[in-house]
């Protein structure tokens, strides 16, 4: 069964298709802002949900066990996932959320099984406790960071700000997510966006030093390069078990707790040198530049004098002193009379 909605809706309400186990596919229209709490919960049978643009709130529980769903596609509209709004979608193997999505919150995703992979997009402020629990095939988190996701870290939030029921990026990290992945045995690695750093300061540079750079990181440890030039920090999880007080009978209970840890540093060895890298072709550049606009000035000032005696080099004294003074001595040949 495919129901047809109104182009008018705005809203559908709680509880609209709860547990109708007949339902197999869902559009809903442009005009529709907001998913209600338990919406299409318990819809069974549900296999395909198509989202449109405008789609801002999915609501609590709004597609909690829906064991057929196999994908989730946000809008890039939606700001907001409701708690438990995903849980129990067993079959859920692909979730793409949309740059804009601002909060997950509490167990949205909980019990994905068959999730292997999910990426937060960088202007996701809060995630909310649980989020993906048990989510047991869970191999990998992105987080694309973006440059505030990297303040996020430094910042001290007030107490009195924040929700118990939500921790910040810089908790995530320092923490080592325990509350957002706990229970996820099969977690293995968290890859973090360094596009602000890396990324958009190489796209910068010169077709032959991009093309040398990125060979370069292609060799590095613990970083990873994709198609569209992005360069993403790779930290190994690691999964420990640890007992916590509850308010059961039992007086305890085990949940698997990660913690992502640098080995022998090695991710932050290999942004260093390519930071280095970069650094030392944007110096070269630069000096090339330099070298031109003296040449220029030099023909803009002469009334008869041939234009290649015009050039004006800087010396190799003077490299040299730049060359010393950045530490990039020795580091990359040759350095001096390219």
């Amino acid at each position: 069964m495919e129901v047809q909605f109104n182009e008018r809706l705005q809203v559908i309400g709680d509880y609209a298709f709860e547990y109708c186990t007949a339902l197999r596919s869902v559009t809903l229209p442009s005009t529709v802002t907001e998913l209600g709490r338990r919406a299409f919960e318990g819809c069974t049978n549900l296999t395909e949900v198509r989202f449109s643009e405008g789609l801002r709130v999915i609501g609590d529980y709004a597609f909690a066990s829906c064991t057929a769903l196999r994908n989730v596609f946000l809008p890039r509209t939606a700001t907001y996932l409701g708690r438990w709004a995903f849980h129990y979608c067993t079959n859920l193997t692909e979730v793409r959320l949309n740059e804009g999505l601002q909060a997950i919150d509490e167990r949205a995703f909980a019990s994905c099984r068959a999730l292997r992979s999910v990426t937060i997009p960088s202007t996701v402020t809060r995630l909310g406790q649980h989020a993906f629990v048990y989510c047991l095939n869970l191999l990998e988190v992105r987080f694309l960071n973006q440059q505030h996701f990297v303040h996020s870290l430094l910042d001290e939030e007030r107490e009195d700000q924040r929700s118990p029921n939500h921790v910040s990026l810089n908790e995530i990290i320092h923490t080592g997510g325990n509350v957002v992945f706990c229970r996820c045995p099969s977690l293995a690695t968290v890859k973090i966006s360094t596009s602000w750093a890396l990324s958009e300061r190489i796209q910068r540079l010169p077709r032959e030093c991009k093309l040398s750079l990125k060979e370069r990181i292609r060799d590095l440890p613990c970083l990873e390069l994709m198609q569209d030039g992005n360069v993403f920090a790779c930290f190994p999880v690691v999964s420990s078990v640890s007992e916590a007080e509850d308010d059961s009978d039992s007086g305890s209970e085990y949940e698997y707790g990660i913690a992502f840890q640098d080995t022998n540093i090695e991710t932050s060895r290999s942004l260093y040198q390519v930071l280095r890298w970069i650094a030392f072709h944007e110096l070269k550049e630069s000096s090339i530049l330099i070298e031109l606009a003296m040449w220029k000035s030099r023909i803009d000032g002469a009334m008869r004098v041939l234009r290649e005696d015009c050039r004006a080099p800087i010396p190799d004294p003077v490299k040299l002193s730049i060359m010393e003074y950045c530490g990039f001595v020795g580091f990359l040949e040759p350095v001096i009379g390219y």
